[in-house]
């Protein structure tokens, strides 16, 4: 494979990190509230954040959008485990 074969390859897992990213905060307004949605909320971040750290890895010139959706998923991963440890203590607690 070529340099060029790989920057293109490389370009594609960048776009790839970066769409997962975006979907792992649209999944916290789409998905039902409950545990349930919280928890394929969780799963779908944890998900996009192991796709984002396969793409940062990888040199291209794309590299700061799979950086971007890196920390997105990793907002939408802790946003949807705060809000399911909120639901949890009201559960348990009422």
């Amino acid at each position: 494979m070529t340099l060029p074969e790989q920057a293109q390859s490389n370009r594609a897992w960048h776009v790839v990190g970066m769409v997962c990213g975006v979907l792992a905060i649209v999944s916290l307004f789409v998905l039902p509230s409950g545990i349930v949605g919280y928890l394929i909320a969780i799963a779908i971040a944890a998900a996009a954040a192991l796709i984002g750290h396969a793409s940062v890895r990888r040199q291209g010139a794309f590299r700061a959008a799979a950086i971007v959706g890196l920390g997105l998923a990793y907002l939408g991963l802790i946003v949807s485990v705060g809000l399911l440890v909120v639901r949890l203590t009201r559960v348990f607690a009422g």
